[in-house]
């Protein structure tokens, strides 16, 4: 199962970085497949139930705010199928591979100090609002150029898993 979940998080990262956009048919089959395989190696559905769970509570409110796309959420709970209970550490370490990628990615692009200074912006206008907002750049819209694939973090993090022996 695990070199089931590496193709398809490489598949799913290829899409990504193509289209900026991953398949519902991709993670729609990948579910399918990912369900199929854990319960034949005996993982229990209330540890998949759990997993999913907790992407779902975590990832679904950056979703809404719009600092995660819905096919990265449906990744991470494919993901989850497999991973059950141990979800909660590996959506850390994706986050942290994430931010990583991230702030090179900024760096790289010499504006880190300018998202920095936005996301103060955006924390203060969410806390003078009283609620979440929807997360946008500097011209109201939401520019491909100036986000990351998230798809690469997650597999960054599941290959970190891999070789380290977790999961």
């Amino acid at each position: 199962m695990k070199i089931w979940i590496l193709l398809f998080l490489i598949m799913a990262a290829i899409y990504d970085y193509r289209d900026f956009k991953i398949p519902n048919k991709l993670n729609g089959a990948g579910a399918l497949i990912t369900l199929v395989l854990a319960r034949v190696s005996g993982m229990k559905a209330a540890d998949m139930m759990i997993g999913v769970l907790v992407v779902l509570i975590s990832c679904g409110l950056l979703f809404y705010i719009g600092c995660l796309g819905g096919g990265d959420v449906k990744l991470l709970m494919v993901c989850a199928i497999s991973i059950g209970r141990a979800m909660p550490r590996f959506l850390i370490l994706s986050f942290i591979c994430n931010g990583i990628y991230a702030v090179i990615f900024l760096w790289k692009r010499k504006n880190f100090h300018l998202r920095l200074f936005r996301l103060f912006q955006y924390v203060t206008k969410c806390k003078d609002n009283k609620r979440l907002l929807m997360y946008e750049t500097e011209n109201g819209d939401l520019m491909k150029d100036e986000m990351i694939h998230f798809s690469f973090g997650i597999l960054a993090a599941y290959m970190i898993c891999l070789l380290g022996g977790g999961l």
